[in-house]
């Protein structure tokens, strides 16, 4: 979306082809955990990766995808609509490092 203009926004080849894949990782994780904290363990990296991971989506997507409420983390309108499409490029990945008896690195 547009900044401030309610407009989906039309994404260039060339943004595209800039976007880090590893990007859809954390997306995944924040948007299912709905904690920077729990996504990061998830994820096998530091709190505040995955604070600069957030950051980074939500400057790409010009949308806060995570809004504070309370205590808690709720998933932007934007977050909500998107969520069931951002599982499928994560399941190929699972699905390729399965068939390639590939695990995934973890950190400790």
């Amino acid at each position: 979306m547009k900044a401030g203009t309610g407009q989906r926004m039309r994404l260039t080849a060339r943004q595209l082809k800039s976007f880090d894949l590893n990007l859809l990782v954390a997306l995944d994780a924040l948007l299912s955990e709905r904690s920077v904290t729990l996504a990061a363990q998830r994820c096998a990296i530091s709190q505040p990766s995955m604070s600069v991971a957030l950051r980074r989506l939500r400057e790409y997507f010009a949308d806060p995808l995570l809004i504070a409420h309370g205590r808690e983390l709720r998933l932007s309108a934007h977050a909500r609509a998107g969520r069931p499409r951002t599982r499928d490029p994560c399941d190929v990945v699972r699905h390729a490092e399965n068939a390639f008896g590939l695990a995934p690195e973890r950190g400790s």
